[in-house]
């Protein structure tokens, strides 16, 4: 049987000479280029239904974004909702907006530049990996992170987190393949490296440039290379990095006097400190770093080992010679950084992924050699006998949680996620209900693929071992797509949208102001018009720039006489505005149109409007 994970070289370093009469047979032909399989194969995956389910209200802001600066012509000043919006620097929307320009205001297009990027992501992690580690470890890495479950979930999504991985991995390849060998630097890499930190900055900010050149300066520091670094290329790539990051930042602030303060201030300081008001999502450090963990699944029973491996041959060879340095510094990096954060979510990890990857290759590199001081292929084994044990009874836990014992998960959501409106109404109860018997089916599953692992490992067998885990992640992704699918209601404006499509349109479309901000960006772009937004007196002391123009912001006086006003008016919001919408019917009669998820829409009826005296019980 050919090896999968066979590379040209590693027989005749083993010494092992390969059988003539299946030399030329088609597997073993095939057999020889497992990285563009892997490749390939990413290519599927990755840009195969891009288009469902709809955009999420996060990324449907990026989108919307980009559609006005289609609209408006305004390329530099970033606009949602007609509001200024200087949150996130403007490639994730540039690209947005030209993939608009192309293929149109779809699904496909807002998320074509998230699969691209993440199947970059991939070749550039083998090709660290192989320039760490060798050919073999180089594929292997490859594989660990297109099949590894955090960039198979966000690896789809719009988000700027995406093109931020892809960009520091470079970078960190850029820096490795250039300044490898030689401090001062060497051929096109170095430019590489540079060209990166800046599209770093022009994707994320300053966090996103920092967060390599930090990891790149640690890594000069530590192995003793910072004052080689400091040469006339040093000068050169610092313009290069400038030429990137600083034209937009300067027309920018150019264009609104008061950018700098909110954007270097507010999205970046007070965003880390935790002080922006309204206060950011914030995940406890345990959750953050639990799911961090999990997102390295299925080959997270072998990181540790991979990590302590890491850790023990820096010690032995010391820190100017390893290669594990850089890997380590990388992860440990990002990771303790975002852990120090009060505004941590559960992706900021996903630019460490990478890092994880190149490790986790090189530990089943050796495990494949099986050398005398090799890794333990007892402790491996061991690790996926424990994963498969968990997954088991993590498959008999979900038909009780999602079953009689539903509340745990509200409370889990509502202590974490307060925001995300999972509260435990009869519609999400029965969500659940819908998805026990597919979740518990895909955890018996891949319970089962890691108990053939273990068996492998057991038998000395890493290749079928690494197979196993990798082909359990088919059915598991293809359950957690269905997921998604499922919880759209929830997650998106596009369903509340669509109700809206089979009534005339409204004068004005009053949207509930969200905890978020962005989240407005869900409702404008399915419904393709701007909103006024009902004021939440939680929000009063947010930023001014979040309420501009003011005229489009209402309290709930505004509400009553725009009601009363006679124009077609439609409200969009939950269940926490009934006091309203009783005061509402009492000026003129409410119609509703529909519900989706946490989300119902009310609209004037048709009847004369009644007097605004005597409606009272309602807050401003």
């Amino acid at each position: 049987m050919p090896d999968p994970i066979d590379c040209k070289g590693d027989a005749s370093e083993k010494g092992i000479v390969p059988n003539p009469a299946s030399a030329g047979s088609v597997p073993a032909r095939l057999a020889r280029y497992p990285f563009l399989w892997i490749m390939l194969l990413s290519l599927v995956f990755f840009f195969t239904a891009l288009e469902s389910p709809s955009l999420n209200d996060g990324e449907a802001m990026y989108a919307e974004i980009a559609r006005e600066m289609r609209l408006g012509g305004d390329w530099i000043t970033p606009h949602l909702n007609g509001a200024r919006h200087f949150d996130k620097p403007p490639l994730t929307y540039w690209a947005i907006g030209l993939s608009q320009s192309l293929l149109g205001e779809t699904e496909y297009s807002a998320r074509v530049w998230s699969a691209l990027a993440t199947v970059a992501t991939i070749l550039a992690a083998g090709a660290l990996g192989r320039t760490l580690y060798g050919k073999r470890a180089g594929v292997l890495a490859a594989l660990v992170y297109a099949t590894s479950l955090g960039p198979c979930i966000f690896g789809r999504l719009v988000m700027p987190d995406v093109f931020l991985c892809l960009w520091i991995t470079l970078a960190i390849l850029g820096y490795r393949r250039g300044y490898g060998e030689d401090p001062r630097g060497r051929g096109p890499w170095p430019w590489v490296m540079f060209g990166c930190l800046g599209l770093c900055a022009l994707t994320k900010g300053l966090l996103g440039f920092g967060l390599p050149t930090a990891v790149i300066g640690l890594h000069l520091l530590a192995s003793r290379r910072l004052r080689a670094f400091f040469s006339r290329r040093l000068a050169g790539g610092i313009c290069v990095t400038a030429a990137i990051a600083v034209p937009w930042h300067a027309a920018v602030a150019r264009a609104n006097p008061d950018f700098l303060g909110y954007y270097f201030i507010r999205e970046h300081l007070q965003r880390f400190m935790g002080q922006r008001q309204p206060a950011d999502e914030f995940l406890p450090l345990s959750v953050f770093l639990a799911l961090t963990y999990i997102w390295t699944f299925p080959w997270m029973p072998l990181v540790p080992q991979a990590f302590r491996r890491a850790v023990h041959r820096l010690r032995t060879e010391g820190l100017r010679k390893t290669e594990d340095l850089l890997p380590l510094i990388w992860i440990v990096f990002i990771v303790g950084l975002f852990s120090a954060s009060h505004s941590r979510l559960e992706y900021y990890a996903l630019p460490a992924m990478a890092g994880f990857a190149v490790i986790a290759g090189k530990l089943w590199d050796d495990l494949i050699r099986a050398g005398a001081d090799g890794p333990s292929g007892r402790a491996a084994s061991a690790a996926l006998g424990a994963m498969a044990g968990v997954l088991g009874v993590a498959a008999v836990a979900v038909l009780l949680v999602l079953g009689p014992f539903k509340d745990l998960v509200f409370r889990v959501f509502t202590e974490s996620w307060p925001e995300a409106g999972w509260g435990g109404s009869p519609d999400q109860a029965a969500l659940l209900s819908r998805m026990q018997l597919p979740a518990m089916t895909a955890l018996a599953g891949a319970a089962l693929f890691s108990a053939g692992a273990f068996a492998a490992m057991k038998k000395s067998r890493p290749r079928l071992a690494i197979g196993l885990l990798a082909t359990l992640m088919a059915p598991f992704l293809v359950m957690a797509h269905w997921g998604f699918l499922v919880v759209e209601p929830y997650q998106s404006s596009k369903p509340i949208a669509e109700i809206l499509d089979r009534y005339p349109p409204a004068d004005v479309l009053v949207f509930q102001e969200p905890h978020e901000y962005m989240w407005v960006g869900g409702i404008t772009y399915y419904t393709k018009r701007m909103a006024h937004i009902l004021k939440d007196p939680k929000f009063e002391g947010a930023a001014a720039i979040r309420r501009e123009p003011p005229e489009r912001f209402l309290d709930s006086r505004d509400l009553l006489k725009l009601w009363g006003s006679g124009k077609r008016t439609i409200l969009i919001a939950d269940d926490s505005r009934e006091q309203l919408v009783e005061a509402l019917s009492r000026v003129r009669p409410v119609e509703i149109l529909g519900r989706a998820g946490n989300l119902t829409a009310y609209a004037t009826s048709r009847e004369a409007p009644a007097s605004l005296s005597g409606v009272s019980g309602v807050r401003p």
